[in-house]
C-alpha cells in the first residue's frame, strides 16, 4: 500500500487517511445519462486481506453504506470472496460474488491501482436481483435493470 506522502494532493492523502483510519476507503463513480454508476472499495486487501469490493447501479448512499457494512465485517474476518453468496448485507435479497478478473481492474477501479502501487490484488463484483429475483444475466430481467448493473466479474456455470 502506498505510504502517505506530503507531495500527495488532499484528495489521495485522504485515501490513505480513510484506509488508515477505517481500514477502506470508497469511491463513487457517476457514469451515463441515466446516472448509472458504480462504487468500489480501496483498502480491503490491506487491512483485512479480503478483495476489495465493486458495485454497480446503487444510489450513491446505498453502495456506501452496503461496502461499509462488508468492511465491518470483514474486520470481524467475513470473507466475501469468489463464488460466495451471502444473505446477510442486502435486507430480503441474497447477492453472489464474481470474480472480476485483473485486465479489467484498470476500467474501473484506477484509485486502488494507484493506491496499491500496481502490486495485485483480488477484486469481486458483488451482484444482486431485481425485486423479482432475477439476476442481470437473467434473460427475463428489464434492459434497465441490466443496463444499470453490467457483468464485469466471471460467473460460474452454475450461478
Amino acid at each position: 500500500m502506498r505510504e502517505p506522502d506530503p507531495n500527495l494532493t488532499e484528495n489521495e492523502a485522504r485515501v490513505l487517511a480513510d484506509i488508515g483510519e477505517y481500514g477502506v476507503h470508497i469511491v463513487h463513480v457517476l457514469e451515463g445519462d441515466q446516472g448509472h454508476g458504480f462504487s468500489y472499495t480501496v483498502g480491503l486487501t490491506c487491512s483485512f486481506e479480503h478483495p476489495e469490493v465493486i458495485v454497480f447501479g446503487l444510489p450513491e448512499q446505498i453502495a456506501h453504506e452496503l461496502l461499509n457494512a462488508i468492511a465491518d465485517n470483514a474486520s470481524n474476518g467475513a470473507q466475501y470472496v469468489a463464488g460466495a453468496t451471502a444473505d446477510d448485507l442486502l435486507h430480503g435479497y441474497p447477492v453472489r460474488m464474481l470474480g472480476v478478473a485483473a485486465d479489467d481492474h484498470g476500467d474501473y477501479l484506477g484509485l486502488a491501482q494507484w493506491a496499491y502501487e500496481g502490486a495485485e490484488f483480488e477484486v469481486v463484483q458483488l451482484v444482486y436481483p431485481d425485486k423479482q429475483g432475477r439476476w442481470p444475466w437473467d434473460d427475463s430481467a428489464s434492459k434497465g435493470f441490466q443496463d444499470a448493473q453490467p457483468v464485469v466479474g466471471r460467473r460460474e456455470s452454475s450461478q
